[in-house]
């Protein structure tokens, strides 16, 4: 962790006063997002995150985040509940605060790059966003512990996916069907910035997203099955059951992968969170 500080303070390009400390995480601030703060509560090395200044490549604004996951970039969280090593998966992951509370219509939008040499790990998913639950269901999946999310945008193949998880069962052995809708090609990601929104309706029961200003899913259902406490945001790059990948490609290690992000926002409505369906919007610095 000090070698990160360290960086922040050698190279200029890099945004030192937004990137901090806090109880001992990594923690992000952003202005204009709807989130008062973005925090990895697993540790990483030095490589997995920065937070870049160079308004020639952001989407917006003058920033930028760059993630990148090598093999072997698995961790845990700091009270043990929780360790990706033992659960074959590896992560690094910004989880926002506040959390959201289960009521009326809860928006999201960000914006994507994928490095030029992205490389896909079929038949291991790839999940670049997801809202996660808050004292919600648990069980099992491939047989390890899961505690499932509402939604994930997942790299399935060479597309990228919206993946709602419709959940069943009980709260204690949840089951979990993924049900998946194409949102792009991966050929037309790598090196160019793609704008992903999603807003999850509560009150309404329906689920909608769209990629770069054109709706592309329409779900007339309810984005829960159980009510948990509250739910929240998470993003980075996080690949699960790697071993899949192993096991298929006859290989040792995973590949690296880096994936750039830019103006992840919050919102009650989808025109506070999509930058093509809302122009006027500030960007996310």
């Amino acid at each position: 962790m000090k070698a990160l500080l360290i960086l922040l303070l050698l190279v200029p390009t890099l945004a030192m006063s937004k990137v901090y400390i806090k109880d001992g995480k990594t923690t992000l601030k952003t202005k204009k997002s709807g989130f008062k703060y973005h925090m990895n509560f697993m540790s990483h090395h030095d490589h997995n995150f920065q937070y870049i200044k160079d308004k020639k490549k952001a989407r917006a604004g003058k920033y930028y985040q760059r993630f990148e996951l090598r093999d072997g970039d698995c961790f845990g969280d700091d009270d043990g509940g929780w360790s990706d090593c033992d659960t074959d998966r590896e992560r690094v992951e910004f989880s926002t605060r506040p959390r959201q509370p289960i009521t009326k219509n809860q928006c999201y939008g960000y914006s994507l790059m994928l490095s030029k040499d992205y490389t896909y790990i079929h038949p291991t998913s790839t999940t670049l966003g997801q809202v996660h639950q808050h004292g919600g269901p648990t069980g099992k999946a491939e047989g390890l512990a899961s505690f499932p999310p509402l939604v994930q945008i997942d790299i399935v193949g060479s597309s990228l996916m919206f993946n709602w998880h419709e959940l069943s069962g009980s709260a204690t052995n949840v089951k979990d069907e993924s049900r998946y809708h194409k949102l792009k090609p991966l050929k037309d990601m790598k090196g160019v910035w793609t704008d992903i929104s999603f807003c999850l309706d509560f009150k309404n029961k329906r689920m909608d997203a769209w990629v770069d200003g054109i709706k592309k899913v329409e779900i007339l259902k309810s984005p829960i099955f159980f009510k948990p406490e509250a739910i929240y945001f998470k993003h980075g790059i996080y690949r699960s059951f790697i071993s899949k990948y192993k096991k298929f490609n006859n290989v040792k290690k995973m590949p690296t992968q880096i994936v750039f992000y830019d103006e992840v926002r919050r919102g009650n409505s989808i025109k506070k969170v999509d930058i093509n369906i809302n122009p006027k919007l500030k960007p996310v610095d």
